[in-house]
């Protein structure tokens, strides 16, 4: 790709702890307004008399929407600079908090929603662009081993500041206080972060836009592990958007508990991510992402087993999906910097691609569990039989693209 950014030198580079701390808070920003209002969803169908199908739309369509907007806010970031395109996102994301608190029909909310994931979008490309402009592969393992290990603490918070939120003061409290930490951590990026790009006066030309993705789509090792990370975040919503509908409708789980449900698998992920920051240094990159994909395969074999024998119940369903989060802390420690690994330059626009197929990917898997809702845990099992399958195939072809390269 043309017109290459210089790379930060040395002497500039920010300490990883300064630069993943700040990401921390921009990207809670985004998984809050996602995880934190998960426990309301059974409520909201009879709040605003409606289905629980219409009501999984606010998050699958957030997720489409947040994937799609990505492939703008990358190029824009390549333009305008990592810094200044985040802080219009955290405003944006205060103002449409608001909106979706202040919604009074479902349609609204959706809507509302759907803007939110365009605005939110912006969090996952700045700070990928961001590691990728400043460290080298092996930094970026450990740096996103780190950032993934520290962010596992919001979503497992999240929904369990959620559920006391919506029963003390009802779902649209949730939305006011995701309005706030947008305007906090819009303070401290503005104070704190660097700007780690030099802005490239023609990366938002529709021909060089245009080239740059479809380059990154002939690029075979670049692709590869962005569908790795799609599947396994895709693998992430299909709980998000199933099991608080299987957990508290249908299992009784109350739902100002049916956040310590879900922190269990944000643990898991928080304690693979551990042993993929201590392992980074020993362990070849191949060797890692290996670790990570059998486990999450057998997490989703024992899940698709216990749904079709019966066996469903709050602890063998969070017990397959810590199984599968845990290997998820080498997957996403390890198949960004292997995708990024092939990109010379343009560090905004391949972020974008990556993130926003990633996002998208997860996205279908969330409308999937939506459409194929029959007040079961059937659905969730499908989707995960066709994710578990596909994250195989793509393995092996990550060995294949490793072969390419000796």
């Amino acid at each position: 790709m043309s017109n290459r950014i210089a790379p930060a030198t040395d002497t500039s580079k920010p300490g990883i702890g300064l630069v993943v701390g700040i990401l921390v808070l921009a990207s809670s920003v985004s998984i809050m307004s996602t995880d934190m209002y998960t426990p309301s969803l059974p409520d909201l169908a009879t709040w605003f008399d409606t289905t629980p199908t219409r009501v999984k739309l606010t998050i699958s369509l957030n997720m489409l929407a947040f994937g799609v907007a990505q492939l703008i806010h990358g190029p824009l970031s390549d333009r305008f600079g990592r810094k200044p395109v985040l802080m219009i996102s955290l405003v944006a994301v205060a103002v449409l908090s608001l909106l979706c608190a202040a919604a009074q029909t479902i349609d609204q909310l959706i809507a509302a929603r759907v803007l939110l994931g365009l605005a939110a979008a912006a969090e996952a490309v700045v700070g990928l662009a961001i590691i990728k402009d400043l460290y080298t592969e092996k930094e970026q393992v450990k740096a996103l081993a780190l950032l993934g290990m520290v962010i596992a603490i919001t979503p497992a918070a999240a929904p369990i500041i959620g559920g006391f939120v919506h029963v003390a003061f009802g779902w649209q409290t949730n939305f006011y206080i995701i309005s706030v930490m947008a305007l906090f951590t819009l303070f401290c990026v503005g104070r704190l972060l660097p700007e780690s790009t030099t802005p490239d006066s023609s990366a938002l030309k529709v021909r060089n836009v245009l080239a740059g993705y479809a380059g990154l789509l002939r690029n075979s090792d670049f692709m590869t592990h962005t569908a790795m990370l799609g599947i396994a975040l895709g693998l992430i919503f299909v709980f998000v958007t199933g099991a608080p509908f299987i957990l508290i409708d249908k299992l009784g789980v109350a739902a100002d508990a049916f956040g310590f449900y879900q922190a269990s698998i944000v643990v898991a992920f928080f304690l693979g991510s551990v042993l993929a920051a201590r392992l980074a240094d020993h362990w070849p990159a191949m060797t890692l992402l290996r670790l990570g994909v059998y486990v999450i395969v057998t997490g989703a074999c024992a899940l698709t087993a216990v749904i079709f024998l019966g066996l469903v119940n709050p602890y063998s369903l969070c017990g397959c999906y810590m199984i599968m989060t845990f290997g998820m802390g080498p997957l996403f420690a390890v198949a960004p910097s292997r995708a990024l690994r092939s990109i010379d330059g343009q560090a905004g626009t391949a972020s974008a691609m990556l993130s926003g197929f990633e996002q998208t990917t997860a996205g279908m898997a969330a409308v999937m569990i939506s459409v194929l809702h029959d007040e079961t845990a059937r659905p969730m099992a499908l989707v995960t039989i066709v994710l578990g399958i596909a994250l195989v195939l793509l393995f092996m072809q990550s060995r294949r693209e490793d072969a390419r390269r000796v």
